[in-house]
């Protein structure tokens, strides 16, 4: 149930990407600047903020001149701008932004001459039509550009997360085999120090027995001394099996953790590729999106 929800939320987000990506629409149209009516075009920009449009038209309109745009609230003027492609002398532009849900439209009108302007049809407003697409076609692209940016950004921390736990299981697995070393290191030791330990019983209980029947004096003494020395060789002996033994014990339970963990592991990495795997087809459609924005 969870699976389908997932894939039908996927779904939605990828549909939503490719829905957003909208047309760059041009219509004819003559807006009044004060007691002028201009003729000009309106273009419709999708997804864009009416700031950053605003922003980056009175730029647009001021590159190669020294004139001012004149900016009051939405409506954007300029006298004697620099538009070599329409026109070789300076002309006059009057342009307003408005901001329409997920949209900013744009309208420009070029004043050749005093209460001259251009004429539909006509190469200036052709040309005016397409100085504004272009415009508008980068500020979309922008748009995409940061959204591509965005899901690339998404991607790389997924692919730096699954390399992470990929690492995170090499590390697991490697705990485990030092571990198996430990034990076969320590099950060896234990062995040897078995073995050491009958040979010190041995001993021990030898010269127990020939000290029981021994008179008192010097040589009885030098029997004793052995004899401590052989009960502290044996205590020493049950102190390194016992070290040992509970080192074999702390390396069953380092495998019986990571093992535990490389499952849980394991699962965390199906989840991620499966992550990773969805994000680089949200990445493709945003790039798709890019693409065809730029083919305007």
């Amino acid at each position: 149930m969870r699976t389908g929800i997932y894939i039908a939320l996927l779904f939605f987000t990828m549909t939503s990407a490719l829905q957003a990506q909208k047309p760059l629409t041009i219509t004819d149209d003559s807006v009044k600047f004060g007691n002028t009516l201009c003729p000009g075009i309106w273009i419709d920009i999708p997804e864009t903020k009416l700031e950053t449009v605003r922003g980056n038209w009175i730029k647009f309109i001021e590159k190669g001149t020294k004139s001012k745009a004149l900016v009051a609230v939405n409506e954007i003027t300029i006298f004697g701008a620099l538009l070599t492609d329409i026109s070789e002398a300076p002309v006059n532009i009057f342009s307003s932004v408005e901001g329409k849900d997920s949209l900013v439209r744009l309208f420009a009108a070029l004043e050749l001459k005093r209460d001259e302007f251009t004429r539909i049809n006509s190469k200036e407003h052709e040309q005016l039509k397409k100085a504004v697409k272009q415009f508008a076609k980068d500020q979309y692209v922008k748009v995409a550009e940061d959204q591509l940016s965005a899901q690339e950004s998404k991607l790389k921390d997924l692919e730096k997360e699954l390399s992470s736990v990929r690492k995170e299981k090499e590390k697991l697995e490697k705990g485990i085999q030092s571990a198996n070393t430990s034990i076969s290191e320590e099950t060896y030791k234990i062995e040897s120090f078995q073995k050491e330990l009958k040979v010190t019983e041995a001993a021990l209980d030898a010269k127990s027995t020939e000290l029981s029947t021994m008179a008192d004096g010097d040589a009885k003494k030098a029997v004793q001394s052995e004899v401590k020395d052989l009960q502290k060789k044996k205590k020493e002996n049950l102190k390194d099996i016992s070290t040992s033994e509970n080192k074999v014990s702390k390396a069953n339970t380092l495998i019986k953790d990571n093992k535990s963990a490389i499952e849980a592991n394991l699962k965390q990495q199906d989840e991620l590729g499966n992550k990773v795997s969805d994000q680089n087809l949200v990445v493709k459609k945003y790039s798709d999106k890019l693409k065809t924005i730029e083919s305007y």
